[in-house]
């Protein structure tokens, strides 16, 4: 995977993981609580402010977005986990389908959690950053709206 980002498009969006696309790309995905910030992280690695939906209301992103970069690899847009303004029977659905694609999704090669700087970690970051362990997802944990932050 080449490391700077020249050119990204948007390829698809899928409700399950069967709806996934068929590519031997691998992919990096991103996810974190509802509004902390990943199209923004997205669109601001892709230098394309319109790549990624977004959204001040919470659960915007509700499938698995996938993005071809440089014409070479997949950066995937996960729908967020904890707070959204969508029904219950829907925000258990996102468990399900973002479980399914981070345990099968043979392509996949690392999740990036992002959280937010400004809030100390919530029971919800660690129980999911906990799960990923337990499955052997490997992950790396990004901080956002480091820019959000007050001067001591």
């Amino acid at each position: 995977m080449e490391s700077r980002i020249k050119k990204a498009e948007f390829l698809k969006s899928s409700g399950k993981i069967s709806q996934c696309p068929e590519s031997p790309f691998k992919e990096v995905a991103f996810i974190g609580r509802s509004n902390v910030g990943k199209s923004s992280l997205i669109n601001a690695l892709t230098n394309n402010s319109k790549l990624a939906k977004t959204s001040s209301k919470p659960g915007k992103t509700q499938h698995i977005n996938h993005f071809v970069i440089n014409d070479s690899w997949h950066l995937v847009d996960l729908p967020g986990y904890g707070y959204a303004k969508v029904p219950k029977n829907l925000k258990d659905s996102f468990k399900g389908m973002i479980a399914n694609y981070l345990l099968n999704r043979e392509q996949l090669q690392c999740v990036f959690v992002l959280l937010d700087s400004r809030h100390p970690l919530q029971k919800i970051d660690n129980v999911f950053i906990e799960w990923l362990g337990e499955n052997g997802v490997p992950f790396v944990l990004v901080y956002t709206k480091m820019d959000k932050l007050k001067a001591k």
